[in-house]
C-alpha cells in the first residue's frame, strides 16, 4: 500500500481538548491504514464551506466532539487525509443546520 499522509489543521487541533487531541492522534494512525474509516457525508449534506473538497467524512471524538476530514489522491503525490474541522456536537449541529 502506498504511503498515506495524514494532515491535521493546526488551528483546529489546538482548539480541541486533550481527550479529543489524543483520539485524533489515534485516528491518524488508523487513517494511514484505512483512509475511509469515518462516516461518509453525502454531497447534498456537505456544508457550503467544504463543498470544494472531493469528499467529506466524519469521526466521532470523546465528549460528543466531531472531526471532519477529506481524502484526496493524486497520481504523483499519493493519498492525503486532511482533517479540516474539529469541534463540539453543538457547533457540529449548527454547521449542518440541525439545530
Amino acid at each position: 500500500m502506498a504511503d498515506i499522509e495524514v494532515v491535521v489543521d493546526e488551528r483546529e487541533f489546538r482548539a480541541a481538548g486533550e481527550a479529543q487531541r489524543r483520539k485524533i492522534r489515534e485516528f491518524a494512525a488508523r487513517l494511514r491504514q484505512r483512509p475511509f474509516l469515518g462516516d461518509r457525508i453525502p454531497k447534498r449534506l456537505v456544508p457550503r464551506q467544504f463543498r470544494d473538497l472531493p469528499n467529506l467524512f466524519r469521526l466521532e471524538l470523546p465528549g460528543g466532539w466531531r472531526a471532519l476530514y477529506a481524502v484526496a489522491t493524486a497520481p504523483l503525490a499519493g493519498t492525503q487525509v486532511r482533517v479540516v474541522w474539529i469541534d463540539d456536537h453543538t457547533r457540529y449541529d449548527r454547521l449542518f443546520g440541525y439545530g
